[in-house]
């Protein structure tokens, strides 16, 4: 079914629907789930990647997911993005090489609004950018302790093509805020991670 028929008759079926129906009822079965009428529930893998301005380098996030709602008529959509922690080696004046970790943890739900007639969707989040751990290549010494990150929320709006099925990419640039309680390392980290222009990329596919 290609997408124009799809939107079509998802934009007819939301408009005929007798009063009280579930979107159980006017959706297909392997595409959403329906837990009360007037709310869609959506559940995405999603495969992440972020890159970092300073450095010129893009860190590959391992698979995570996003588990959210619809509402109807409204199309404000609602959710949870949880995602694992990445690696990737960069360099640290006065250190070298050093493999970093980060995990992004979300400080609030993501919040957005679906236009179906465009089938595109445009969503905020907000998350801390925490720096797991900083070893130095070779040692499984952590040199940042465990309450190195951004000292404020990081922002970002994306937008992309909204479907209930098949995968669709999502973008966004952001700006991440100085590190602070990274021990001897704040200042070199303060070199080379802060700054505008990141770019998240991602790719939504149903679960």
């Amino acid at each position: 079914m290609n997408k124009f028929v799809r939107r079509s008759a998802l934009v007819a079926a939301l408009c005929v629907a007798p009063a009280g129906a579930t979107l159980a009822t006017v959706m297909p079965a392997d595409t959403a789930s329906a837990s009360s009428a007037g709310v869609l529930n959506v559940n995405y893998v999603v495969n992440a990647s972020t890159t970092l301005a300073k450095l010129h380098q893009t860190v590959v996030v391992p698979p995570g997911t996003f588990k959210g709602s619809v509402s109807i008529p409204s199309f404000i959509l609602t959710g949870v993005l949880a995602l694992p922690p990445a690696s990737d080696t960069i360099s640290l004046a006065g250190v070298g090489l050093v493999t970093a970790t980060f995990q992004l943890a979300e400080t609030k739900p993501v919040k957005g609004l679906v236009n179906l007639g465009a089938e595109t969707v445009t969503a905020k989040s907000k998350f801390n950018v925490e720096i797991v751990s900083v070893d130095p290549l070779g040692l499984p010494v952590n040199l940042v302790g465990n309450s190195c990150g951004t000292s404020t929320p990081v922002s970002v709006t994306f937008s992309g093509k909204f479907a209930f099925t098949g995968s669709e990419s999502f973008s966004g640039t952001y700006t991440i805020p100085p590190l602070s309680n990274c021990g001897a390392l704040t200042a070199a980290l303060n070199l080379v991670i802060p700054g505008p222009g990141n770019i998240f990329n991602a790719t939504f596919a149903p679960a």
